[in-house]
């Protein structure tokens, strides 16, 4: 888009937002969100750095999206993960022990080295 500005009776074009900036604000939005339901889950962060819980079970604190394009936000490890349908690896979070068999809702599957992990929201099959 762009605008014009008339300058001294001089016409000149204004630089409008860069997608960059619409993208930057998205992404400062889902982590703002992701520390939100991180800090509802595992309590304040005094600390910076990841959070460390003394349980060391995964939580499922969200899915979302529409058909096959369906995303989940997994704590794994009290570090927030978001695996999306169609990739096996998260597509944020530092583990990368933990690969995506399916997102099911209300539940996700996951698999580590040879065993397999459903999470449900609000609850936790082993």
């Amino acid at each position: 888009m762009t605008v014009l500005t008339v300058q001294g009776g001089t016409p000149r074009q204004a630089q409008s937002q860069e997608p960059d900036v619409v993208e930057e604000l998205l992404q400062l939005d889902t982590q703002a969100a992701l520390l939100a339901a991180r800090k509802k889950i595992v309590g304040p962060l005094d600390v910076p750095g990841p959070v460390v819980t003394h349980g060391t079970e995964n939580i499922l604190l969200a899915i979302y999206g529409v058909g096959p394009s369906l995303s989940a936000e997994v704590l794994i490890d009290a570090e927030p993960h978001i695996f999306k349908n169609k990739h096996s690896q998260a597509i944020s979070g530092r583990s990368v022990a933990y690969t995506l068999e399916r997102i099911d809702p209300p539940c996700i599957h996951l698999k580590r080295h040879e065993h397999s992990e459903t999470l449900c929201l609000g609850q936790i099959f082993p």
